[in-house]
């Protein structure tokens, strides 16, 4: 196994080399191309218009359940070539349309915004025509950055004619606390002077446990007035 990681390890080392000597205007171009043709995008626009719709029933059900809207709001992407284009190059992947389709699992994103994310997912994990492929739980195990959702990763059959491919949409499952959090992370993330937002960092680190807590305690509120 040690062996298999180092020879990743290379190849990856050796791709980055590659990319740096590369002109990667021209990648990005011929990327664009192919990512943006109408089947393509139109396919990925049909898996998630899939996703979104299902979350409405999901939403439906729960609200007949609970009296209450649970999911309140959620947005959709298809994601910007050269968000894909840069994203391939920190993974040492080469830009072409091939290593974007396999290797990336949020060229099609969903996000999520409810009180109970961990009620939402397990719904969507119940349902039978999605294949759930990845999951991650950045609330039980945040990010080093203190960044808290649930992603999961799931799978959507796309038929046209007699062929059928299966589309992968990242649903990203969060709180509007959450989110408000994410955002601030993100856009430290494009800060140029790490020395001016050091303290910044520390204190929504601190904001992102607070905001867990709060979390918590208004879901065990919820729960407990929907037991009366």
């Amino acid at each position: 196994m040690p062996k298999k990681d180092s020879k990743n390890q290379k190849k990856s080392i050796g791709i980055k080399e590659t990319l740096a000597g590369a002109d990667t205007s021209l990648m990005e171009k011929q990327l664009k191309e192919q990512i943006e043709a109408p089947m393509v995008r139109l396919s990925y626009t049909y898996a998630m218009d899939v996703v979104q719709a299902k979350l409405k029933m999901i939403n439906a059900d729960l609200t007949e359940q609970f009296d209450r809207q649970v999911i309140r709001s959620m947005t959709g992407r298809i994601k910007q070539t050269d968000s894909i284009a840069k994203k391939l190059m920190r993974k040492g992947r080469e830009v072409t349309f091939q290593a974007a389709v396999t290797t990336l699992n949020n060229i099609a994103g969903i996000r999520v915004f409810c009180d109970d994310i961990y009620r939402v997912a397990d719904y969507i994990k119940k349902q039978k025509d999605i294949t759930l492929l990845k999951e991650k739980d950045y609330v039980k195990n945040p990010k080093k950055s203190g960044y808290q959702s649930i992603h999961l990763i799931v799978g959507i059959p796309v038929t046209y004619l007699e062929k059928t491919k299966e589309i992968r949409v990242e649903i990203q499952i969060r709180s509007f606390a959450m989110d408000y959090w994410a955002e601030l992370d993100n856009q430290m993330c494009y800060k140029k002077n790490a020395g001016q937002i050091e303290n910044v960092e520390r204190a929504t680190k601190d904001y992102s446990d607070v905001i867990a807590k709060v979390d918590n305690q208004m879901l065990e509120l919820r729960r407990q007035i929907e037991k009366k």
